[in-house]
């Protein structure tokens, strides 16, 4: 018996990380704009109609409690898969509040980006 017990939890341990290798949790490739295609405009569109404005993803203010990380705030905030990359979770965070995630204290409020 607790070689059965052993080998089902060997087995689902190594279906579980040839999933997370394989397909993963997080989702890839669903950004649609990279860092190149970002534009910035001095407000006046009559002058050229066909530069487009990319404005800035909106953002929710949150009080830090204990244990919770940028991306655990980030995943809180959405329902369902989010539409950026790690990295682009953090460099946004990054522009929003001027620090770097590892700073951010307990019972601060910061800023967290919103994803579309």
């Amino acid at each position: 018996m607790k070689r059965l017990l052993a080998f089902s939890a060997l087995f689902i341990f190594l279906y579980s990380t040839y999933y997370d290798l394989t397909i993963g949790t997080l989702p890839n490739g669903l950004s649609t704009l990279s860092s190149e295609e970002v534009l910035e405009h001095d407000g006046d569109l009559e002058e050229d109609p066909e530069v487009s404005v990319i404005t800035q993803e909106p953002y929710e203010r949150i009080r830090v409690q204990p244990g919770q990380t940028v991306l655990s705030v980030v995943e809180h905030l959405h329902t369902g898969p989010i539409p950026a990359t790690i990295q682009e979770i953090i460099y946004d965070f990054k522009e929003l509040n001027g620090i770097e995630p590892e700073e951010m204290q307990i019972g601060q409020e910061y800023l967290f980006p919103l994803y579309h």
